[in-house]
């Protein structure tokens, strides 16, 4: 078999995100139609996860580089290595000092990604590991996965294929957030595009450049003409929920604070959607799931009436059933894993454009479309005042699911690439 080397930020495990999800869809398949090592970042504490890892993937090389803590010579070394990052972010602290006004507002300003689209999300030490493990095989495919590395064509081999794999476009999800800020700042949008030339001309350094979306596919076309451009979706097995569906006045979100258009759209949702829907139906009940930090659940006291935040949960279809499910989001790019998993479960979804956005689901055939909040309420008012729309989004839904987007037919999409 040829051998393929994956390197990625993080461990694709355990499945408690779209990444680490997306990730081990693909490379539990690709690993028996390859030798693969996969080399990526992780911490002392994350050593049980790598344990079970190994027991599920017996057949896989892992090439683990182990995060300590940084000396001050480190974090020196830090400062100099990113510079204009640095000196970015210090103008850009003055811009958002007179420029923020609204909640919303310091709320992008404290994750926004454009001050960090450039820099690197990981040590500079793995790096070097990386360059090792290139130089203990002869790895006809190189497959670099998620922005944080999008610069590390320039380490690898001509004598190997170079993939990139791009769960996110950043400069997608970065011109969304300058359309959220409440005032304009040509600093902001200097920076923007800077960010994307820097993206942009590092896909230029690849072989291939891989989607998860045909609807990023066809963004990047516009820039880019040298690397050959494919989508490949994320397959997700079919579940095993019931066939009905009834609703018991209950709203759920899946995902964690730590990817940010999660905190957006939950946010969103929680200061502009939810008292409405409250105060219309009283016996309404809203279940976050996933990992959500005390400060930010704090920070919303007095809209938390029937409002849960569950953190990681056993059984998820339990916690699904019988609701509907929202996608609140108005950033980033890439596709929603949370809404495969939502029709897997059983249940109806309503969504932004930009929450399906890459999904082939249509607004009021197999799901319901608000951008505003009050569509976005509205389209949650129908199907809790309806007896039957709930069930026919979700049938229409799984028929989506299983013509466009069937397990099989995703993997063997992905596998062609690499033939």
């Amino acid at each position: 078999m040829r051998n393929i080397l994956i390197v990625t930020p993080y461990m694709p495990f355990p499945l408690n995100s779209g990444g680490r999800i997306a990730q081990f869809e693909f490379n539990n398949e690709l690993r028996h139609h390859f030798n693969m090592t996969i080399a990526f970042t992780m911490k002392p504490e994350d050593q049980k996860d790598l344990e079970e890892l190994k027991k599920l993937w017996k057949n896989v090389n892992f090439k683990p580089y182990l995060i300590t803590e940084k000396t001050f010579s480190d974090k020196f070394g830090d400062i100099i290595f990113r510079f204009s990052e640095f000196f970015n972010r210090l103008v850009g602290k003055g811009v958002f000092f007179f420029g923020c006004k609204t909640n919303l507002d310091k709320l992008l300003k404290l994750n926004t990604t454009l001050f960090r689209s450039k820099s690197f999300g990981f040590p500079r030490g793995f790096i070097d590991h990386f360059r090792n493990v290139l130089l203990e095989d002869s790895f006809e495919y190189v497959q670099v996965e998620f922005h944080q590395l999008i610069s590390f064509a320039k380490y690898i081999p001509r004598s190997s294929y170079r993939i990139f794999v791009h769960h996110e476009i950043r400069f997608v999800r970065e011109k969304r957030e300058l359309e959220l800020f409440s005032f304009k700042s040509g600093f902001l949008k200097h920076i923007y595009k800077k960010n994307k030339m820097f993206e942009l001309s590092a896909l230029e350094e690849y072989d291939m450049v891989c989607t998860l979306s045909d609807v990023d596919k066809l963004l990047l076309e516009k820039d880019i003409q040298k690397p050959v451009l494919v989508s490949s979706p994320v397959p997700i097995k079919a579940g095993k929920s019931a066939v009905d569906f009834s609703s018991v006045n209950k709203l759920v979100f899946l995902g964690g604070e730590d990817h940010f258009p999660n905190k957006e759209g939950v946010d969103w949702f929680l200061m502009n959607c939810w008292m409405p829907l409250k105060s219309k139906y009283p016996d309404l009940k809203f279940s976050i799931i996933g990992k959500w930090h005390q400060p930010t659940i704090d920070s919303y006291a007095g809209l938390l009436d029937a409002v849960s935040f569950l953190g990681y949960v056993e059984d998820l279809n339990k916690e699904l059933a019988n609701s509907i499910f929202i996608v609140p989001i108005r950033i980033g790019s890439g596709i929603r894993m949370k809404i495969i998993e939502a029709v897997n479960a059983g249940i109806p979804f309503v969504s932004t454009e930009v929450g399906a956005e890459g999904l082939c689901f249509r607004n009021g055939y197999d799901c319901l479309i608000g951008n505003s909040p009050q569509e976005f309420c509205s389209a949650i008012a129908r199907i809790l005042e309806s007896k039957d729309l709930g069930q026919q989004l979700l049938t229409n839904a799984r028929i989506t699911l299983s013509e466009e987007n069937s397990y099989e037919k995703l993997i063997d999409r992905r596998l062609a690439i690499y033939n």
